[in-house]
């Protein structure tokens, strides 16, 4: 997964880019707002939004400056994608292409962009199965603790040193599984469904 940081910086740095331009600007502070759901993409095919950004002054045949669509319609303009976004589509994923010049040799934005919309949607269920993962993990410490307690209570002084010492093992199981679980969570929560 693309750390926020990440793609807060390529969002910064297109954004000098295209800095005379107020509206495109605009378009992208509210793309830096919305920064968790947004992922570049080298391909957009099947992507539910998807928004195409150049910055191609240079070139011979410069490209068009913005291209959208949300949910099959085409946006006209970048404060209607905005609006449009922003409104109504809250909870859906932004996938984001950016052209300009020397785009393929440029790390910070090499460093963002995914292949195409199926690497999203992957994202979100490798996070999800990470999740399951962890909190089955955390039920088997939990178990190896509550049976360790049992036997305590049960069993004479000479196994208690080996059960205190599996208790400890279970208690900081559980600890670091507890904070790699809310990790997940949050990448969880920034993966906010189609």
């Amino acid at each position: 997964m693309v750390s926020q940081a990440k793609k807060l910086e390529a969002l910064g740095n297109f954004t000098k880019l295209v800095g005379d331009d107020p509206v495109l600007a605009y378009l992208m502070g509210f793309l830096t707002g919305q920064v968790e759901r947004v992922h570049f993409v080298r391909d957009s095919q099947g992507a539910d939004i998807f928004l195409r950004l150049s910055q191609d002054k240079f070139t011979v045949w410069p490209g068009e400056p913005f291209r959208a669509n949300v949910g099959g319609v085409v946006m006209p303009h970048p404060i209607a994608f905005v609006k449009a976004v922003g409104q109504t589509h809250s909870d859906r994923q932004i996938c984001v292409s950016l052209h300009f010049e020397r785009a393929n040799e440029t790390d910070w934005y090499q460093e963002v962009l995914l292949p195409d919309v199926s690497h999203v949607r992957l994202g979100v269920e490798a996070v999800e199965q990470e999740a399951r993962v962890l909190r089955s993990e955390m039920d088997h410490a939990l178990d190896i603790y509550a049976e360790c307690k049992r036997l305590l209570e049960k069993s004479e002084s000479e196994r208690k040193t080996e059960l205190d010492y599996y208790m400890s093992v279970a208690q900081a199981q559980m600890k670091l599984l507890s904070g790699k679980l809310e990790e997940v969570s949050t990448q969880l929560k920034q993966y906010q469904k189609n």
